[in-house]
């Protein structure tokens, strides 16, 4: 069980508790020695990346034995470890931007794939090792908010890519409350309590509205031109790279998708909690791709969620206060996804003439038909 995805209600679906930042400071299992050298490598990385040395670098690390993680009590600790390989091999892979390798390195790939089996995601870096279990508080006692927060894991070293994930975590935060009051509305329902299913549906467009003010601040410090040249091109999906050594693959070139904002659980989680619906198409095709890229519990939560509960009670109650309060929810996800759309834009569409996204869509197409096709769906 991968205890630490559970979702909770101050921390939504980040890593709960806090990720652990350095394997040498806790019991792994593993040879200190090792423990030791792959945070050592993963330190180095921005400066192995910038002195062009990182394809050396990797190419003759060694392939650690990393079988005892398969044991290992918290679950964090084979989560630290997955984000180290996983930023080795896409740092290896775009390092120089217009010279992708088609390969990765034995002593990445093989211990990279053996601790995506444990962590059950594919092999390449995923949204939940950029952010959600990308931060550490600097007062651990403080609250998850960007002031108080650091990377664990970077790749670049620079203000821009720092702020850029953890205003993605603040955001993931102050959405805990949302998924909370879904949960606790659905109960409602249950005892027909009409009461407590208003006052868990006005939590919704609150919670919103903090999400919408955390992302407003983006632009303090990430510039959107450093984010398209420096980071982005990191952080992008794997086209036919061979896992060198790596048994099962046969030698055979794999493909995954690049990180993106679509492996966040807490849109789609919104989404079905409230029984919305999305014309079928390529969108949504590629939006339960992005659930393979999910920690597995927040896969099991939308799997599970009753996708017509609240809107079925609401639009049968005919209740005018319920339905003010439903509709308030949509108008939060609305305003959620119209200042995306403009993030989207400002970041990257307005520099490319290609409209495909670190994730592999044509993001602006589609998150304009998401936004488009909430309003449409009020009661």
């Amino acid at each position: 069980m991968q205890e630490c995805w559970l979702p909770k209600h101050k921390n939504g679906f980040l890593m709960s508790p806090d990720p652990i930042s350095d394997l040498t400071k806790i019991e792994t299992g593993l040879p200190l020695a090792v423990s030791k050298e792959l945070e050592e490598i993963a330190s180095k990385l921005p400066n192995l990346i910038s002195s062009n040395e990182i394809r050396k670098t990797l190419q003759d690390i060694k392939t650690f034995d990393l079988s005892p993680l398969r044991n290992a009590d918290d679950s964090r600790i084979v989560e630290r470890a997955f984000q180290i390989y996983a930023h080795l091999a896409n740092a290896y892979v775009w390092c120089e931007e217009d010279n992708p390798t088609d390969h990765i390195p034995e002593g990445v790939a093989v211990p990279l794939v053996e601790l995506a089996k444990i962590v059950e995601r594919p092999p390449i870096i995923p949204y939940a090792s950029t952010a959600l279990s990308n931060f550490e508080r600097i007062d651990p006692k403080g609250e998850i908010v960007v002031e108080n927060l650091r990377c664990i894991q970077k790749l670049i070293d620079i203000q821009d890519e720092s702020w850029f994930h953890l205003i993605h975590v603040e955001i993931e935060a102050h959405a805990g409350s949302i998924s909370q009051a879904c949960i606790l509305a659905t109960l409602a329902i249950e005892q027909n309590d009409t009461k407590n299913i208003e006052a868990e549906l006005l939590r919704i467009p609150r919670a919103f509205n903090k999400m919408i003010t955390t992302f407003k601040r983006m632009f303090e410090k990430c510039s959107p031109d450093i984010y398209f040249h420096t980071l982005r091109p990191y952080l992008f999906g794997f086209t036919d790279i061979v896992y060198i050594g790596v048994e099962e693959f046969k030698g055979k070139p794999q493909t995954y998708r690049g990180e993106s904002g679509a492996q966040s659980t807490v849109i789609p989680a919104i989404q079905a909690f409230l029984g919305l619906r999305h014309e079928k198409g390529g969108l949504t095709e590629h939006l339960e791709i992005m659930k393979a890229y999910m920690p597995k519990p927040h896969r099991e939560l939308l799997n599970n969620v009753d996708q017509r509960k609240i809107r079925d009670f609401i639009i049968t109650c005919k209740k005018g206060e319920l339905v003010d309060a439903y509709n308030s929810c949509l108008q939060g996800l609305f305003k959620f996804r119209s200042l995306h759309l403009k993030m989207a834009h400002a970041y990257v569409a307005q520099k490319v003439s290609n409209p495909i996204g670190t994730g592999g869509t044509e993001f602006m197409r589609w998150l304009k038909q998401l936004r488009d096709e909430t309003e449409k769906q009020y009661i």
